[in-house]
């Protein structure tokens, strides 16, 4: 079952499992560290909150989907499973959902929940000093030290720090007329079709 749920969160975003609670993968984009040169990878992180929970049609149909069964056999299977969470949570170990993370109640009734490391956690932190020499506070390089580094370098640097280069900041309205054309064929199809 634990493979099923996983495979639906990934795929949605979120997961409510009723008496327990609902998941809901957060994504963090790429995070650059501009004063010791490091960039760390995109990640998302499950979070979870204890409250009212119902399972909805949707993840019934795509549980019975996956079995291969009727949808009243799937959500049976899934109830005996939910059973199986709420008598395991009260040890001390808690109830391990594989590729999601690790529930556990306490004396108080409430669930901390201990998501598992995301592979893309695991993902090494690159310095950006090896492969592109870091500007100053001010914008610029030391072309000094790093004498072969192109314009498209340059240009990656820039886009990376937020700033916008020259070429960046050149006119073009024609992509603009152009995706102004587009929706206008689309609209016509669409209106004729």
């Amino acid at each position: 079952m634990n493979q099923y749920l996983h495979k639906y969160l990934s795929l949605n975003k979120k997961l409510s499992i009723p008496d327990i609670g609902n998941f809901v993968i957060e994504s963090s984009g790429a995070r650059l560290d501009s004063i010791n040169g490091l960039l760390y990878a995109p990640t998302q992180v499950i979070q979870f909150t204890q409250d009212h929970a119902t399972a909805d049609k949707y993840f019934f149909d795509f549980l019975a989907n996956e079995l291969g069964v009727e949808d009243v056999v799937a959500i049976g299977i899934f109830h005996d499973y939910v059973y199986k969470i709420k008598s395991i949570i009260n040890t001390p170990q808690g109830f391990l959902m594989k590729g999601i993370g690790t529930l556990k109640k306490e004396d108080n009734g409430h669930i901390i929940f201990t998501p598992e490391k995301s592979q893309l956690e695991l993902m090494p932190r690159v310095q950006l000093d090896s492969i592109y020499p870091m500007p100053h506070k001010d914008g610029q390089i030391d072309n000094d030290k790093h004498k072969d580094l192109t314009s498209q370098k340059e240009e990656d640097i820039s886009a990376l720090l937020g700033q916008e280069s020259e070429a960046a900041t050149a006119d073009n309205w024609w992509i603009y007329a152009i995706i102004l054309f587009l929706i206008g064929v689309g609209a016509i199809m669409f209106h004729y079709v």
